[in-house]
C-alpha cells in the first residue's frame, strides 16, 4: 500500500516538474542575440533566432535582415523582429531584395596623379562611359596643367592630395600638412578657377590624422576621403594588372563603395587593370558617379596610437589660417552624362516650371563681395559665393549653415537635408523642393512646411539666404554690397 502512495507521489511529481521545464522553454526559448556585421561599415544588427513552431519562408527572413542592414548603413535606425525561424543571409532571389534598397553605386578613385597614365586613364574612362574621381599632387598639376583641365571638361571630380606626398612632412605638423593643402588648392585654382574641397591624405588618415587634424579640415569645409577597397596597386613597384584585379574582387560590395587606385607614375600596370575592373562593377549591377558633398566622406577611424609625434598647433594659429575654403564643390565639374556647356539644372528639385517646362532665367554672378550683419555677427560671402537669382540672393547650403556654426547631415538616397543650429531643426526636401521647420530639439509639435525655391549648380546646392535664416530664426539688420555687376562670361 505504502509503495502504491510512493509511486503515485513520484508520478506526480514528475508530471509537476515536466510542465515546469515545458513552461520555461516556452518563455525562455529564444537563443541569445547573435550580432551580424556588415563588411566594414562599423554598423550591426541583431540577428534573432527562435525556436518557435511558426514557420515562415526563408526569402521573408532574409529580406528582413537585408532591409535592416540596408537601413543601417544609410544611417537609420531599424528594429527587426524575432524570426520564426533561422535567418539565412546566402539567399540570392531578386524577389528577396527590399524595395527601399539603395542603388549600388561605386566610386573609382585615382591617387598621385597627373602623370603620364592620367591621359590613358581618362581615355578608358571615356570609352565607358564612367567617371572618376582624380585626387591630383600640386606639383603634378603643375606640371600637367592640360591633363587637369581634362579631367575637369570630361565631368571627372578633382581632390586634394597634398602637394608633394612627403609623410615626414605632412604628419610631422599640422601646419606643414595645411600649407602643402592651400598651396596645392591655388595651384589647381589657377589652371580650373576653383579649389577642391575634397581631399585625401596620403597614405590615408589612419596612423596619421589626429584628432585635430580631423577638426581642423572639417572647419575648413574640406571633405575628407579615405576608402573602402584597396586596390593594392601600391604596396610595392611594379604590382601585376592580374594582382590588382584581384585586390579589387577581394573587396567589400557595399552600396556604396570607394575604391582606391593610382594614376601617378609607374602605375602603368593599373591602366591594363581598369577596364577589367569596369567590367567587374558592371557585371555586379554597380553604377558609376563621382565623389561630392553629396556623399558622405568615408573615413578611417581614429587610431588609439599615433605613427608620429607632434604638438597640437595653438588657437592663435588656428584663428589666423584655418579659413573656409573659396569655393564650397567641384564649381566646374559637370554630373555624370551631363555636356560641358550644358546649363545648370535650376528651380526646386531641379526640375523645368510645369506651368509653361521652360527652366527660369540663369543665375546671375556678382564681382563684390557680400556682407550680411546678423544680431549673431558678420557673414561674408566672396563673389564666387552667392548670385542673384529672381530678386533673391542664393548662397550654398552647406556654407551658411555651417558658418552659423550649425551642423549639415546629407541623406543622399532620399535627397534630403536635415540641419540643426542653436537647438532649432530644419529639414530640406531636395526632390519636392520643401523645407520643414521641425522646431526646437527634442520637443514635439506641428511640422511647419514652406515651399523653397532651390537651384542645383554641379554639385553646389543654393538656398534663398534670407528664407533659410527666418527658418532658424536669425535676423538680419543689414548687408553691404558694392554696386552690382554681372560677370562677363569667358567664350
Amino acid at each position: 500500500m505504502m509503495n502504491d502512495k510512493l509511486k503515485s507521489v513520484m508520478i506526480t511529481a514528475l508530471c509537476a516538474l515536466l510542465v515546469l521545464i515545458g513552461t520555461l522553454t516556452f518563455v525562455d526559448g529564444q537563443t541569445p542575440t547573435e550580432h551580424i556585421a556588415y563588411a566594414s561599415s562599423g554598423h550591426e544588427v541583431d540577428r534573432h533566432e527562435s525556436s518557435s513552431h511558426t514557420l515562415v519562408g526563408v526569402g521573408d527572413q532574409t529580406s528582413v535582415l537585408s532591409a535592416a542592414v540596408s537601413s543601417q548603413i544609410a544611417g537609420q535606425q531599424v528594429g527587426v523582429e524575432p524570426a520564426a525561424a533561422p535567418v539565412l543571409v546566402s539567399s540570392k532571389s531578386k524577389s528577396e531584395v527590399p524595395a527601399n534598397k539603395p542603388d549600388k553605386v561605386v566610386y573609382l578613385t585615382f591617387d598621385d596623379g597627373p602623370s603620364v597614365h592620367t591621359k590613358e586613364v581618362l581615355d578608358i574612362l571615356q570609352q565607358e562611359k564612367v567617371k572618376g574621381t582624380f585626387f591630383v599632387l600640386g606639383q603634378q598639376a603643375e606640371r600637367n596643367p592640360k591633363l587637369v583641365e581634362r579631367i575637369v571638361n570630361e565631368g571627372h571630380a578633382l581632390g586634394n592630395h597634398s602637394y608633394n606626398h612627403d609623410y615626414s612632412e605632412l604628419y610631422s605638423d599640422f601646419r606643414k600638412f595645411w600649407s602643402q593643402i592651400k598651396r596645392t588648392g591655388e595651384a589647381v585654382k589657377k589652371i580650373v578657377g576653383y579649389e577642391p574641397e575634397l581631399v585625401r591624405a596620403p597614405g590615408g588618415t589612419f596612423l596619421n590624422f589626429d584628432k585635430q587634424y580631423f577638426d581642423l579640415m572639417d572647419q575648413a569645409g574640406y571633405l575628407v576621403y579615405d576608402w573602402h577597397v584597396d586596390s593594392n596597386d601600391s604596396k610595392r613597384r611594379g604590382v601585376p594588372a592580374k594582382e590588382i584585379v584581384q585586390g579589387v574582387k577581394d573587396g567589400a560590395l557595399l552600396p556604396s563603395t570607394v575604391v582606391l587606385m593610382h594614376d601617378g607614375v609607374g602605375h602603368g600596370e593599373t591602366v591594363k587593370a581598369l577596364p577589367e575592373i569596369i567590367r567587374y562593377y558592371k557585371t555586379k549591377g554597380y553604377t558609376f558617379d563621382v565623389l561630392s558633398s553629396y556623399v558622405k566622406p568615408v573615413q578611417f577611424k581614429l587610431a588609439a596610437k599615433q605613427r608620429w609625434s607632434r604638438t597640437s598647433v595653438s588657437k592663435a594659429w588656428i584663428e589666423a589660417n584655418v579659413k573656409p575654403i573659396q569655393t564650397v564643390s567641384n564649381d566646374k565639374a559637370q554630373k555624370p552624362g551631363q555636356k560641358p556647356d550644358q546649363k545648370p539644372d535650376i528651380t526646386a528639385g531641379g526640375t523645368p516650371d510645369p506651368k509653361t517646362n521652360q527652366k527660369p532665367a540663369e543665375p546671375v554672378k556678382l564681382d563684390r563681395q557680400l556682407t550680411i550683419a546678423t544680431e549673431q555677427g558678420e557673414l561674408e560671402f566672396a563673389p564666387d559665393q552667392f548670385m542673384s537669382y529672381q530678386d533673391l540672393t542664393y548662397v550654398p547650403l552647406r556654407m551658411l549653415v555651417e558658418r552659423l556654426n550649425g551642423t549639415v547631415k546629407w541623406n543622399t538616397e532620399l535627397e534630403r537635408v536635415d540641419m540643426e543650429w542653436n537647438n532649432s531643426l530644419v529639414g530640406i526636401d531636395v526632390r519636392a523642393g520643401k523645407m520643414e521647420l521641425i522646431g526646437q530639439s527634442g520637443e514635439d509639435g506641428e511640422v511647419k512646411v514652406q515651399p523653397l525655391r532651390i537651384v542645383t549648380e554641379k554639385y553646389v546646392t543654393w538656398v534663398p539666404l534670407r528664407q533659410v535664416l527666418d527658418a532658424f530664426g536669425v535676423k538680419m539688420t543689414s548687408y553691404m554690397l558694392s554696386p552690382l555687376k554681372p560677370i562677363e562670361k569667358q567664350e
